[in-house]
């Protein structure tokens, strides 16, 4: 039996996948605008083809496409009423190409971030957001995942209601938030890097971390921060491209610095999110020594 992910970084670094809806953007497959999973239910064949390239590309974590899978983000596609058959089909999709080596992370995220109205002090969104997770959690648990990612969390106050909703799974449980606040240095609650590492370990995550929005090299400093505010492996899962960037996109080159980088400050588990590719992924496991360099250094 393969080893699970708390193992794994208990042993040394484990290495994750990439952006799957940008990259399916990028090919023609996604409309643009559009980030939530439908791609899984029109073309199911492109999804695995992806999934199977991360992991040739040396990704030893491989995540469901269930990224915004929620029936309330899926509605306005007009796939709302196949929710529950989108999420288990991204599932299936990742556990077959995982085979007995590689983990499934069941992806559960912000399900407001397309309303962009969620209130930490009002109770009715709260119960909402709450409401949306509980119906999407089974539907992923029950497709045979290693642990749960929690993810893109802007807010540190919904990250804590998806990490309640998910303690009672049993599995491990990896939280990360995005600092999409005040000059992308805090969530939009208020809350640093090394804040949300207090609280998130306080409420029971097992690893915590950050992904999306910032750049590699941005990112590293904040999961640093939170590497030094708590005792449990940190996440760093940066991005390689958004549309609304004034910079150039993050190369293959600047990922594998990063990945070397990120092992030098013992961050435990890395990958990438928006933008990034089977390409960047190859590059930081070559550079972390788990794929043969082409180039023979």
């Amino acid at each position: 039996m393969s080893e699970g992910l708390l193992q794994r970084l208990e042993k040394g670094f484990v290495l994750g996948d990439g952006g799957y809806l940008m990259a399916l953007r990028m090919r023609g497959f996604v409309r643009t605008g559009a980030m939530t999973p439908q791609v899984v239910a029109t073309h199911p064949e492109e999804v695995r083809k992806l999934t199977q390239e991360f992991r040739d590309a040396g990704a030893e974590v491989l995540q469901t496409l269930t990224f915004f899978g929620t029936s309330n983000m899926l509605k306005p596609a007009g796939f709302g009423e196949r929710a529950e058959e989108i999420n288990a089909t991204a599932c299936r999709i990742a556990r077959e190409v995982a085979g007995d080596d590689a983990l499934v992370a069941g992806n559960l995220n912000s399900p407001t971030i397309s309303l962009m109205d969620y209130d930490p002090s009002d109770t009715a969104k709260r119960d909402r957001t709450r409401a949306w997770l509980d119906e999407q959690l089974p539907w992923i648990c029950d497709g045979g995942v290693d642990f749960l990612i929690l993810e893109t969390f802007s807010w540190l106050d919904e990250a804590l209601l998806a990490l309640d909703v998910a303690r009672g799974t049993g599995l491990p449980l990896v939280v990360t938030v995005s600092m999409e606040g005040t000059g992308n240095a805090e969530t939009y609650d208020g809350f640093s890097p090394a804040e949300c590492a207090r609280r998130l370990v306080d409420a029971g995550a097992d690893v915590i971390g950050l992904n999306c929005i910032c750049p590699p090299s941005a990112m590293l400093e904040f999961a640093i921060r939170m590497q030094q505010a708590v005792d449990v492996p940190i996440c760093c899962q940066p991005s390689a491209w958004h549309s609304w960037w004034d910079r150039p996109a993050a190369t293959e080159a600047q990922f594998a610095r990063f990945a070397r980088d990120a092992m030098a400050a013992d961050i435990r588990y890395l990958g990438s999110c928006c933008g990034a590719g089977p390409e960047h992924v190859r590059a930081m496991a070559r550079a972390m020594g788990k794929q043969p360099d082409s180039r023979g250094a």
